[in-house]
């Protein structure tokens, strides 16, 4: 019996790629979980960085990680603000 056609193997590793949903509703969830999980992981790593550089290199506690959550607030805003064009068009 042979694999579906929706499931690729590679090697020893085996990839599941699921079809693209042709329910509106799932694809804007899904855009709008992607969106989300941008927006966290640039929240994430600015104040990881603002950190890094308030515990490392200035000793500037805690205005390092507030600007690198500042910063990484407004890149993931960027960020955000971009899929939601492609998605429109």
């Amino acid at each position: 019996m042979g694999a579906p056609s929706h499931i690729v193997l590679k090697g020893a590793a085996r990839e599941h790629v699921m079809p693209p949903s042709q329910d509106p509703l799932y694809a804007g969830l899904g855009q709008a979980v992607r969106i989300g999980t941008e927006l966290l992981a640039a929240l994430i790593v600015g104040g990881g960085l603002g950190w890094v550089i308030d515990t490392y290199l200035l000793d500037s506690n805690p205005w390092g990680m507030v600007m690198g959550l500042a910063l990484g607030a407004a890149a993931g805003v960027r960020n955000a603000y971009r899929s939601a064009q492609r998605w429109q068009s």
